[in-house]
């Protein structure tokens, strides 16, 4: 009864150990997220997503708006496209210095083992 009491003890019963393991699956989703570059290459996926829809949207609003002037259309175009420019060169700039990160990781020298101080 006594070891049954102790074992409870450490155990701190079903909860404590489902969190256990809850903690531990959710450190090793996001160690693996993390060595894949997931969150990187998100960035970049959806960013190039973005493009294509900002895209899409100012050659049919020019081909629906064929009464209005060239230029009107060319500037309407242009304030929208200018911003996710912009947006994107920031995006590709996230992308690029994660990327520069962990190179500078991969290529860092390892140290040597320090000699054991002689007596």
């Amino acid at each position: 009864m006594t070891e049954e009491k102790t074992r409870r003890i450490e155990d701190k019963g079903v909860v404590a150990v489902a969190t256990r393991a809850a903690r531990e699956t959710s450190r090793t989703f996001w160690d693996w997220i993390e060595y894949h570059r997931v969150d990187s290459l998100s960035v970049i996926i959806v960013s190039l997503w973005l493009t294509i829809r900002v895209v899409e949207w100012a050659m049919n609003y020019a081909d629906e708006h064929y009464e209005v002037e060239g230029l009107q259309i060319a500037a309407i175009i242009g304030a929208v496209l200018t911003p996710w420019g912009i947006m994107q060169a920031a995006l590709f700039k996230f992308y690029a210095d994660l990327k520069a990160k962990d190179r500078r990781v991969e290529e860092q020298p390892v140290s040597p083992v320090p000699s054991k101080p002689k007596v």
